[in-house]
């Protein structure tokens, strides 16, 4: 998708999941904004691990006792989501921490699939997004 194709989802899904008012940290705003940078500029992996800073963030924020837990443990614990929202929280959490915890890397499957490491990407990119805009507007006040 091309730059305006991607503002296009991104103002929809905000539409789409906004009901009533959402307020969050300024931390939260901060990273979400590089978040929408990252998505419209095509930057897919940035996407997916700045939004699941901004979703982790987000729980740490909202709850004074979450701050020892673990990103999987804040994710089982939030009480907002659907069953759907929370398996793909953790899909999207073992997809980044498939790029963010690297172990001595084999580089022949990058050099070799390029094009399937970009597609699943832009794919997780997308995700990311409207996990990190349902979580975000998880708890409306009206």
């Amino acid at each position: 998708m091309n730059k305006e194709d991607r503002e296009k989802f991104f103002i929809e899904q905000e539409e789409k999941l906004l009901v009533g008012g959402a307020t969050f940290s300024e931390w939260c705003t901060f990273i979400s904004k590089s978040v929408y940078d990252a998505f419209i500029n095509g930057a897919d992996l940035a996407t997916v691990i700045t939004a699941l800073a901004c979703i982790e963030t987000y729980f740490r924020t909202e709850d004074s006792s979450s701050r020892k837990k673990d990103l999987c443990t804040l994710i089982d614990q939030y009480p907002f989501l659907d069953a759907d929202d929370h398996q793909d929280l953790h899909k999207l959490r073992k997809y980044r921490n498939r790029w963010v915890h690297i172990n001595a890397p084999d580089d022949l499957p990058i050099l070799f699939y390029e094009e399937e490491f970009l597609k699943e990407a832009e794919e997780m990119a997308f995700l990311s997004v409207r996990l990190l805009l349902t979580v975000l507007f998880s708890h409306p006040f009206i």
